[in-house]
């Protein structure tokens, strides 16, 4: 069994993008762009709002704060500002979405920020330290089994994902022995595809049922 998840909220203004809950309807997770990279307090509404009409579980995603740049643009920032940075956007989408009865249940990184947590363990260490300060049921989306590992050596939650593609996802479920929690989607025609042959379940889900 695996979650299903794409990135929605990306938008900022009058910049939207539609499609991407197209796609989420087809997912059973989401994550809500929390302001930093994209996303605005009207299309995180938005988003949470498709979320408990279509029973999905939530997840905050985060990046830099790089606006301008999409949060694609690497940044040296000081461990607590990196921290503050992390909790100001973890601690945003929690708390809108408490307004609604709703609860965040995984962090998923954006662009740069994500190629840091996957590739340093100390940026890892950091951000998955702020996650369990706010919350340690919370899971970390991370993209590689190293990275999943020492989380997890350090007693904070995480999942690993897969971007989906064919040929490249078989593999990887494959070759980490069905340890993946999560597949990515960007595009509508390939998780229309995916739908088609596998039910997605949340990765909280998951995890319960592979501690049973």
């Amino acid at each position: 069994m695996f979650d299903f998840n794409c990135d929605v909220a990306q938008g900022y203004g009058i910049y939207k993008n539609d499609q991407e809950f197209e796609i989420a309807k087809f997912t059973s997770s989401i994550n809500i762009a929390a302001g930093f990279h994209a996303g605005d307090p009207v299309s995180i509404k938005k988003a949470l709002m498709f979320a408990k009409e279509h029973n999905l579980a939530i997840g905050a995603h985060i990046g830099y704060p790089d606006i301008q740049g999409f949060g694609n643009r690497k940044m040296d920032l000081a461990k607590d500002e990196l921290i503050a940075v992390v909790t100001y956007q973890v601690c945003a989408i929690s708390a809108y979405a408490n307004t609604y009865n709703l609860e965040i249940e995984q962090i998923r990184t954006h662009g740069a920020l994500k190629t840091a947590v996957n590739e340093s363990q100390e940026t890892a260490q950091v951000v998955g330290g702020a996650i369990k300060k706010i919350n340690p049921w919370l899971n970390l989306i991370v993209q590689n089994s190293t990275t999943k590992e020492l989380l997890e050596s350090l007693g904070i939650k995480s999942a690993l994902e897969a971007d989906f593609s064919e040929s490249s996802t078989i593999r990887a479920i494959r070759e980490n022995e069905n340890q993946i929690d999560t597949i990515h989607f960007k595009s509508l025609d390939d998780i229309k595809r995916a739908y088609d042959v596998l039910k997605p379940t949340p990765i909280n889900y998951n995890r319960v049922q592979k501690q049973l």
